[in-house]
């Protein structure tokens, strides 16, 4: 069985990061091995939140994996607690690649949304997360992410993109991004979650395939409710089990938008507030 190491936060309550990921994994058949970058009372769009940096743990934790003779098929990579544990993580990456020359590193940049940082993010979060991107065989920024881990103006792009009646335009401004993206990773780039609108007033959500610079590729879904927390770190677990084992990007990135869209669906139909996220444990049989 293969086997990945997650790298993301642990929060409490709030569906997302590790509390998502470990049992998403799990039901893909990957064995999933958890290190926590911070311990959060509940993830960060809830008002009141208490933090537990792991930074000064981490190194020790790798240590005694790699004394151990750990060797790993896949590294996911989400949430940084602090921007000095992209060090910490890059060696242990490197070491990787010494027990293992095929292990496949997915970064999930973890920082922004919506035009904005989240919560207790910098600019030297986005530094180091274009530092790991280098590392990287797969990265699934959204749209704001993608935007700033090459400086590009999310708001302009955004504009632009809402202008495009045709896939073709669109296709040209995302390849322009992309190929700067692909100026800072060598690997597959996927740009999660950009909300659309047609002419008939429908709602979509797009996420753009890149495997190679000059490459454009959509995979388009019904939006199917309300924007929640996690849905994210659900993609990226998705994917990212997916990627290891080889299968088709493609196809990994339309099972994965399925599944979220049925879950936020389930969600709504089962009146779970926003703020926790969608509720995916039901609906786990059918990954």
């Amino acid at each position: 069985m293969k086997k990945i190491a997650i790298i993301n936060d642990l929060s409490g309550v709030g569906r997302s990061s590790l509390s998502i990921q470990l049992p998403v994994v799990s039901a893909l058949r990957v064995t999933a091995c958890p290190v926590p970058t911070a311990i959060l009372s509940s993830h960060t769009a809830f008002q009141e939140v208490a933090k537990l940096n792991f930074c000064d743990n981490m190194q020790a934790y790798f240590d005694a994996w790699n004394k151990n003779g750990f060797k790993f098929d896949g590294i996911l990579i989400g949430y940084l607690g602090d921007e000095r544990e992209q060090k910490i993580i890059e060696e242990f990456i490197l070491e990787q690649k010494k027990r293992n020359p095929d292990v496949k590193v997915i970064l999930d940049p973890v920082f922004a949304d919506h035009g904005r940082l989240y919560r207790h993010m910098s600019e030297k979060n986005i530094e180091a997360m274009i530092s790991l991107a280098g590392l990287a065989d797969l990265i699934c920024p959204n749209l704001t992410e993608a935007a700033c881990l090459v400086d590009n103006d999310y708001e302009g792009l955004k504009e632009t993109l809402d202008s495009c009646n045709l896939d073709s335009a669109k296709a040209m401004v995302f390849n322009a991004l992309l190929s700067a993206l692909h100026h800072i990773t060598k690997g597959t780039i996927v740009i999660t979650g950009v909300e659309e609108t047609d002419s008939y007033g429908r709602s979509y959500l797009l996420n753009v395939l890149s495997e190679e610079d000059g490459d454009v590729r959509f995979i388009r879904t019904e939006k199917t409710g309300n924007n929640r927390p996690g849905t994210g770190d659900l993609f990226s677990a998705i994917v990212g089990a997916k990627f290891i084992k080889n299968i088709d990007m493609e196809s990994a990135c339309q099972i994965a938008a399925d599944f979220i869209g049925s879950a936020i669906r389930h969600s709504d139909d089962e009146r779970v507030p926003v703020v926790e996220g969608v509720q995916f444990e039901d609906l786990l049989h059918r990954l």
